[in-house]
């Protein structure tokens, strides 16, 4: 029996059901007990199946091959951006993202070659829970899917434009399950392996893990919505869940000290988070002195290129570049920004630097470079959205 029909409807039921549940008290994360339940079993489900295969599976399987592995579920999943593009009325990037798809299926053995993107055919990503965006679909309340992970109620619905779109889907209707179900299991193996760091992150820093994996999922989803541009939120009265859990002046006790929290720490204030690049910054924060802050950065990161590039004009051919990809004021936006350019095939990791007293989180290429194939590098890595301002620096010696 064929139970994909019955999961696609359970999963509409499901979205419906919770999208009552949103409250005026807390409109992003009403349910968040049942979530944080789920989001243990998850967690406990992955530490001992999924997360102990990927790391097999990158300790054995060739960075090559893996690459071509991504590449090809990649592809095989385009076709899900290229329509969702259209329903956003993208016309002339869908036409550009078909024929991306159309040249990697042909030119690239299905898939396993990137040869669109050195042709200037970048990648883009598109789904049905960007397109209820722009169609004006509020996102309603944060959910943790069984087994799935983080989502929402107005994402949730991306799972029949994703399955109908998929080739593997359709292939599983008349292809035996011997060769159907290797491919599926394949498939997510691939996608845990991408996300390894991002989880070994989260389990170092000394943050609550629940709420590192889902402020990482929402400023990646509101960085996708908006094309790598998210403009700056108005928070209304209904939406002081950070400060409900991070702590605010409520709970400063009559001396003016912190009282314990749930999770037995003095809280920090919401400080803003910043995605920063040379180009310019896109911010959540609304005070003047976050606004004064990046830009010290953005002229230190200036100042700093073009020491570089005099350095990599008389570059001996054996000395060793690193590329600064773009920086962060908060560590879970940069760890979220990582796990997106994993899925690029763009590995990284994150700096800690300090900028005039103050430290920031920058992402930096993962391996480091002579100078020829650095600026080879730079060059590809720069057709990227949001990467167009990356920049090279002498790598710092062991």
């Amino acid at each position: 029996m064929n139970r994909r029909p019955i999961n696609l409807i359970l999963a509409l039921l499901l979205a419906a059901l919770l999208s009552a549940c949103a409250t005026a008290q807390n409109n992003y994360d009403p349910i968040q007990p049942v979530n944080r339940v789920t989001d243990k079993v998850n967690d406990g489900i992955d530490r001992v199946t999924l997360k102990p295969v990927a790391q097999g599976y990158t300790a054995v399987v060739p960075k090559p091959m893996r690459t071509a592995v991504s590449n090809f579920y990649d592809n095989a999943t385009y076709l899900n951006t290229v329509l969702n593009d259209f329903l956003q009325g993208k016309g002339g990037q869908g036409f550009q993202d078909l024929f991306r798809f159309l040249i990697n299926t042909s030119l690239g053995i299905g898939g396993l070659v990137d040869v669109a993107t050195p042709m200037g055919l970048v990648r883009h990503e598109e789904d049905f829970g960007q397109t209820l965006a722009v169609w004006g679909v509020d996102k309603g309340a944060y959910l943790v899917i069984p087994l799935l992970g983080p989502n929402s109620v107005r994402d949730a619905p991306d799972f029949i434009t994703a399955t109908a779109t998929d080739p593997l889907f359709w292939a599983s209707l008349v292809v035996a399950p011997v060769v159907t179900i290797p491919l599926t299991v394949l498939k997510y193996v691939d996608k845990r392996a991408q996300l390894l760091d991002a989880s070994d992150m989260r389990d170092e820093l000394a943050l609550d893990p629940y709420v590192f994996t889902r402020e990482a999922w929402r400023q990646n989803r509101e960085y996708n919505i908006h094309d790598g541009n998210p403009p700056k939120p108005q928070q209304s009265d209904d939406e002081h869940w950070e400060e409900d859990e991070w702590g605010s002046n409520d709970q400063k006790g009559g001396d003016g000290d912190w009282q314990e929290d749930e999770f037995d720490t003095a809280p920090v204030a919401a400080e803003p988070k910043t995605r920063i690049s040379m180009q310019g910054a896109s911010t959540d924060a609304s005070a003047m002195h976050a606004k004064a802050e990046t830009s010290d950065l953005m002229a230190v990161e200036v100042e700093a290129a073009a020491r570089a590039e005099k350095v990599a004009a008389t570059a001996t051919a054996d000395q060793m570049f690193m590329i600064n990809l773009i920086s962060f004021e908060s560590e879970v936006g940069a760890a979220a920004e990582q796990g997106r350019l994993a899925r690029e095939g763009i590995e990284s990791r994150i700096n800690r630097v300090d900028v005039n007293g103050r430290v920031w989180f920058r992402l930096v290429s993962s391996a480091n470079f002579n100078i020829n194939d650095a600026r080879v590098k730079l060059k590809e890595i720069k057709q990227h959205p949001g990467l167009a301002s990356a920049w090279l620096e002498p790598a710092p010696s062991k």
